[in-house]
């Protein structure tokens, strides 16, 4: 058996998409029958023929990017006193590319927000009848 934190694995599969760094992705069912993709980097580095809880499923995400991470710092010389700048600019990378992602989800339901507090509760509503309609039709109601 094989487990990510405390989710036993059922099967696993090849999606046939990569990352832009070209890792593949791999979609992992587990036993609950939720999936998750992962990359193959990540997959290799977390899973493990014994259950573990959040904690220790953290250290194994993490560390092993810390360690990737520190070694492009070195490798670019990266100063002290520019290491607080960097981070700032890191988060503020990553949250532009999650508004960004957010807003484009939200455009199937109203025009094109600029930000998610633009999104009114006509569109809410709206999202939450039409997966109710997806489930209904799942189950042939």
């Amino acid at each position: 058996m094989s487990y990510i934190g405390s989710k036993q694995i059922k099967t696993t599969e090849n999606t046939g998409e990569f990352t832009p760094g070209n890792i593949e992705l791999v979609r992992v069912i587990f036993e609950d029958g939720t999936s998750e993709l992962f990359s193959d980097l990540m997959y290799q580095k977390i899973v493990s023929e014994s259950a573990c809880d959040a904690s220790e499923l953290r250290e194994k995400r993490v560390v092993p990017v810390v360690s990737v991470l520190l070694a492009v710092l070195r490798e670019w010389g990266i100063k002290l006193s520019e290491l607080s700048y960097m981070s700032a600019l890191l988060n503020q990378s990553l949250d532009a590319n999650q508004k960004e992602a957010i807003n484009l989800l939200w455009s199937d339901w109203i025009p094109k927000p600029n930000n998610p507090d633009e999104v009114d509760l006509i569109a809410i509503d709206r999202i939450l009848k039409n997966k109710q309609q997806i489930v209904d039709e799942a189950i042939g109601k």
